[in-house]
C-alpha cells in the first residue's frame, strides 16, 4: 500500500515538472520569437499569402499590428475563401489601407467583388496590381470593371471566370484587347447555345500584347484570320471548344506567326481538310501541337497527318492526338486504320497510337489515341 501510494504521489510530482518545464519552453520559445527583428519577420512574410500573415500575426499584439500595418512590401491576396464576417474586419484593417501596394489578387466571392469595387472605377485606385483574378463574377458587373482595367499599368495576367451566361463575348474581347501590358489570358465563360455561337467582331480591336491565350469557352473557325492579325505576340494558343464554320470553305491568307509553338484544340464539327487549312496558314512554327475529337473520322487517316507534319510542321516535337467515339462504325474503322500509324514515319519520330475500346455489348465507346507524344 505504501508503494502505491508512493508510486501516485510520484506520478503527481512528474506531471507537475513536466508541464512546468512545458510552459517554460513555450514561453521561451514565444519570447524568443518576438524578440526577433523586424527584418526577419519582413523575409518571411515575402513567402507568405498576405491573407494568411493576417490571420496568423494580426491579432497577436500591438507590435505585429503596427507592423502589419506599415509594412512596405507587394501584397498577394487571395479572398477566395473568406467569409462575409472575416472580410469586414480584414477589409478595414488590411485590405483599404494597402490597396495602393497589392500586386496580386485573387476574387471568387461575387459579393466580396461588388463590395470592393462599388463603383467599378475604384479598380483604379490598385495601381500596382500586376497580376488579377475574377471567379464566379456577374457579367453584368464583369463588363463595368473591364472599362477600367485599361488605367491599371503594371497588369500583365488576367483571369476571368463570370458566373452567369455571356451574352456577347465580343465585348470582353474588346475590352481586353486595350489592355497594352497583357501578356497572359485566361477565359472561362459559358454560353447558352453552344452550337450556335457567333463569330467574334474583331473589327473593332487593337493590336494586343497578349502572348499566352487560353479560352476555355466556345470560339468559332472563322474567328481565326482577324483573332492571329490583332495577336503577332502570340506563344500560347490553347482553345478547349473550338467550333466548326457555317460555311463548307473559308479561304484564310496566311499569317506567319513566328513566335506561335504551342496550339491546343479540342474540336467539334471541325473536319480535317478545315484544321489543315488552319495548319498550313498560321501554326507553320509550333512546336508542341495538342487536339482532341469526337466521332470524326476524317481525323483517322496516318497517311494525310505525315504529309501535313512533313510539309507545314518542320518543326513539330510533341504531338498528342485523341479520337474518341460512341459508334460500332468508328470502332471497326479504327481496328482497321491503326496499323497504318506503324509505318517508318511514325516509328522514326517515336510517336506510338494505342486503341482501346469498352468491351460491353451494349456500348460502341472507345478512344484512339497517342500513348508517348513527345519526341
Amino acid at each position: 500500500m505504501e508503494r502505491r501510494i508512493k508510486r501516485s504521489s510520484d506520478d503527481t510530482v512528474y506531471d507537475y515538472n513536466n508541464k512546468k518545464k512545458t510552459k517554460l519552453l513555450i514561453t521561451t520559445i514565444k519570447s524568443c520569437f518576438e524578440n526577433l527583428a523586424n527584418e526577419i519577420f519582413y523575409e518571411i512574410f515575402e513567402y507568405l499569402d498576405y491573407n494568411d500573415i493576417y490571420h496568423g500575426f494580426f491579432y497577436l499584439n500591438n507590435r505585429f499590428q503596427n507592423l502589419l500595418i506599415n509594412l512596405n512590401i507587394p501584397f498577394q491576396i487571395n479572398l477566395s475563401t473568406i467569409s462575409k464576417l472575416h472580410f469586414d474586419l480584414y477589409n478595414k484593417n488590411i485590405f483599404q489601407p494597402n490597396k495602393h501596394r497589392i500586386n496580386i489578387l485573387h476574387l471568387s466571392n461575387p459579393f466580396i467583388i461588388e463590395l470592393i469595387f462599388s463603383p467599378p472605377r475604384l479598380i483604379c485606385d490598385f495601381i500596382h496590381i500586376e497580376k488579377l483574378i475574377f471567379e464566379h463574377i456577374n457579367s453584368k458587373y464583369l463588363d463595368k470593371i473591364l472599362k477600367h482595367l485599361i488605367h491599371l499599368p503594371k497588369l500583365h495576367t488576367l483571369i476571368l471566370s463570370p458566373i452567369d451566361y455571356i451574352l456577347n463575348p465580343t465585348i470582353i474581347f474588346i475590352q481586353i484587347f486595350r489592355l497594352k501590358k497583357l501578356k497572359y489570358c485566361k477565359l472561362t465563360y459559358r454560353i447558352k447555345d453552344n452550337k450556335n455561337v457567333l463569330p467574334i467582331d474583331f473589327d473593332q480591336y487593337e493590336q494586343s500584347s497578349i502572348e499566352y491565350l487560353i479560352i476555355n469557352s466556345p470560339f468559332r473557325y472563322e474567328s481565326f484570320q482577324k483573332l492571329f492579325i490583332y495577336l503577332p505576340k502570340l506563344r500560347y494558343l490553347s482553345i478547349n471548344y473550338l467550333l466548326g464554320s457555317n460555311h463548307s470553305q473559308i479561304d484564310f491568307y496566311p499569317i506567319e506567326l513566328k513566335d506561335l509553338k504551342y496550339v491546343s484544340f479540342n474540336l467539334h464539327s471541325i473536319h480535317f481538310h478545315q484544321f489543315e487549312e488552319l495548319i498550313k496558314k498560321f501554326f507553320h512554327h509550333i512546336k508542341v501541337l495538342r487536339i482532341s475529337t469526337f466521332n470524326d473520322s476524317s481525323y483517322s487517316h496516318a497517311k494525310q497527318w505525315e504529309e501535313l507534319i512533313s510539309s507545314s510542321m518542320p518543326n513539330l516535337q510533341i504531338f498528342d492526338m485523341n479520337n474518341s467515339y460512341t459508334s460500332a462504325m468508328l470502332r471497326f474503322l479504327y481496328l482497321c486504320l491503326s496499323g497504318h500509324f506503324r509505318s517508318k514515319f511514325w516509328k522514326e519520330k517515336q510517336w506510338f497510337f494505342d486503341h482501346q475500346y469498352d468491351c460491353h455489348e451494349s456500348s460502341n465507346n472507345g478512344i484512339f489515341y497517342l500513348t508517348n507524344p513527345y519526341r
